[in-house]
């Protein structure tokens, strides 16, 4: 695979993966709006931006090590 083609399948599953990571927390009310990142007028408390970042890093996270993984299997190693 190319390093565009890498880029791109793998921003794509980071963001799959903080779609489905975001639905969670909605459905558990962790934040404090259903309207935030719906409504540009609701605004974020501090904790709404610790479990924003904290889905950022298990997106990131996940994304690399799923990435790895297609990338391994691609490769036939």
């Amino acid at each position: 695979m190319g390093k565009i083609t890498k880029f791109i399948i793998y921003n794509a599953i980071v963001y799959f993966i903080y779609m489905g990571v975001d639905t969670v927390f909605t459905f558990l009310h962790f934040y404090s709006s259903d309207k935030l990142g719906k409504n540009l007028t609701t605004m974020p408390t501090q904790t709404d931006t610790i479990f924003i970042f904290i889905n950022i890093m298990i997106s990131t996270i996940s994304g690399y090590i799923l990435m790895k993984k297609i990338d391994e299997y691609m490769n036939g190693e």
